[in-house]
């Protein structure tokens, strides 16, 4: 079986709310290469920071609020 093949085999066993997120996933994987703006990049400045602070939610507590 082809990578693809395996591929449309994994998204078929996801739910609804995970297939999403891979959808995403893949537009951006297909989308052209883009410069952030300076707007954009103060946002992941911050964002990080927010990290490093500590402020932040864990993947399996995302699951968890979402019912996964």
């Amino acid at each position: 079986m082809g990578v693809k093949e395996q591929i449309y085999s994994l998204v078929d066993q996801l739910p609804e709310a995970a297939a999403a997120d891979v959808l995403d996933y893949i537009h951006w994987l297909t989308t052209d290469v883009e410069t952030l703006t300076e707007e954009q990049l103060a946002r992941v400045q911050r964002g990080e920071e927010q990290i490093a602070r500590g402020e932040h939610v864990s993947l399996a507590e995302v699951r968890r609020r979402r019912g996964e």
